[in-house]
């Protein structure tokens, strides 16, 4: 318990703002954990597709950037998902024992936030070096060339992707602000960090 008259009045003051009720706290905490969960399987599923679709194009695709850029965008399908894993991965309400609601809630907020915050270096960026290498391939193999599209339009589709890599990141990190300031809200009616 604290002593400090200031934080003392601040919490009185949340107090008779009125915490939600616990049991919507609880409908929120499930809610979240089957947001993730979902989240997380979408992921593990599109994965395995890279997998399977880059597995092909390593036997098929003709150029040998083309095989070590798919081999390394399996490496990544697999690297990602583990990360995502041991970094995300939902830990159902139920799982908690003794834990108060809040604390659950914001433990998981936290543990996403951080995770999104830095979706960039284990997530992204492994995906990098092999796609670029296939995109590399493209462009060194005679027969591409000769019957795909214009320089100038492949470049214009390598932008997009980088584009749409900046646009996924931005997106993560738009998540972990939402999330902090939902722990930031928990931490106001419980009066601070230490539950």
């Amino acid at each position: 318990m604290s002593h400090d008259p200031v934080k003392q009045a601040w919490q009185e003051s949340v107090a008779i703002a009125g915490a939600p009720p616990l049991e919507k706290v609880r409908k929120d905490a499930d809610k979240f954990y089957r947001r993730i969960r979902r989240r997380n399987t979408i992921e593990y599923v599109a994965c395995a597709v890279v997998i399977v679709g880059f597995t092909v194009n390593m036997f098929t695709l003709p150029h040998v950037l083309h095989k070590i850029g798919s081999a390394l965008v399996i490496l990544a399908a697999i690297y990602a998902p583990w990360q995502l894993h041991r970094r995300a991965s939902a830990v159902a309400p139920e799982m908690t024992g003794a834990i108060p609601t809040y604390a659950y809630l914001r433990g998981q907020l936290v543990r996403q936030r951080d995770a999104l915050k830095t979706v960039f270096w284990w997530y992204v960026l492994p995906f990098l070096p092999g796609m670029v290498l296939v995109f590399l391939g493209n462009g060194y193999d005679p027969a591409m060339n000769a019957s795909g599209p214009p320089i100038w339009v492949r470049w214009l589709i390598f932008a997009g992707l980088v584009a749409f890599v900046g646009f996924i990141v931005w997106l993560n990190r738009l998540g972990a602000r939402k999330m902090q300031r939902r722990v930031d809200e928990i931490d106001m009616l419980t009066g601070g960090k230490d539950l």
